[in-house]
């Protein structure tokens, strides 16, 4: 299989993704009964069968035949992203960001007849910002306050707190379920499977950051050994990074659960307050607007000195 998305092979191969079924099941319902919503928030983490969800509702939509996993020629273009019903709006090569100007095709488009099929399908392949930029959302928005009665828009995510409310406000949330790690395709390294294992979903914002996704859990393996150990720089070189990326903060406690899993007695309390701690200094930041370094000594410092 080859393919135009700005995905992996395998990661939309739907087969792969047993624990769809049922989803797919009663989203092929709800358009029989023309019951779904024009714009969908789906969420999942990336590469765990968000991606062939995304693209078997396109497919489904564009085709028009009220069937699953259909091998007609409308299915199979948009499967391989060709079909010219098909828009995905992604970061163009060499832009780390997506921006006014990748949307423009699809801003300007949605109201016009679909060319070939059924509907005109419009899927933004990270709907966070970043990537997508303010502006771009902004503009986006536009589109999304008054859909066209052929046009859907599939907004893809791993964490609705990153997506700006007003997109949020907008769209219906389809939660995708995430596999048993075994089920998990290539790519997931050991440690990010491990992690799915513990806390599911809580690696999906880390597995979109690739290599440097990585190298931050690497480091946060060896930091959180040495904050265990009562080392307060250890703590601040973690918030230092969580404050770089809130997101990171429950990638933390998921951490020091799994750490938790091979400690027993008081240093498996320890690691099950650690994660507590990275929680409770998160909301706290976010509530309050605290420095999140000052926050996570506050909250986590007297737990690294407790003898």
């Amino acid at each position: 299989m080859s393919t135009l998305w700005p995905f992996p092979d395998e990661a939309l191969r739907v087969q792969r993704f047993p624990a769809l079924a049922s989803t797919l099941a009663r989203i092929l319902a709800a358009v029989r009964d023309h019951r779904l919503a024009s714009t969908l928030l789906i969420v999942g983490p990336p590469f765990a069968g968000r991606e062939a969800l995304a693209a078997e509702l396109a497919a489904m939509l564009i085709c028009g035949k009220g069937e699953l996993c259909c091998s007609c020629s409308h299915c199979r273009r948009v499967r391989d992203g060709v079909h010219p019903d098909l828009h995905l709006v992604r970061q163009a090569s060499g832009h780390r960001e997506i921006r006014v100007e990748d949307v423009n095709e699809a801003l300007a488009s949605p109201t016009q007849v679909p060319f070939e099929g059924a509907s005109r399908v419009f899927v933004v392949c990270n709907a966070h910002t970043p990537p997508l930029n303010v502006f771009a959302a902004s503009a986006l928005l536009k589109a999304l306050e008054e859909p066209a009665s052929h046009a859907h828009w599939l907004l893809l995510a791993t964490n609705p707190q990153r997506v700006l409310p007003t997109l949020v406000s907008r769209a219906v949330l389809l939660r995708v379920p995430t596999p048993a790690p075994g089920g998990l395709p290539a790519g997931f390294g050991p440690r990010m499977s491990q992690l799915v294992e513990t806390v599911p979903g809580s690696l999906g914002s880390l597995a979109e950051e690739g290599e440097e996704g990585e190298e931050f859990l690497a480091l946060a393996e060896e930091l959180s050994r040495h904050m265990l150990a009562g080392d307060l720089l250890a703590l601040l070189r973690l918030a230092a990074q969580v404050r770089e990326r809130p997101w990171r903060a429950p990638v933390l406690a998921s951490l020091f659960l799994k750490l938790a899993r091979h400690q027993g007695g008081e240093a498996a309390e320890r690691c099950l307050d650690a994660a507590e701690g990275w929680l409770l200094a998160s909301r706290i930041h976010e509530q309050l607007h605290l420095g999140f370094e000052p926050t996570a000594l506050a909250v986590l410092g007297p737990l690294v000195t407790r003898p």
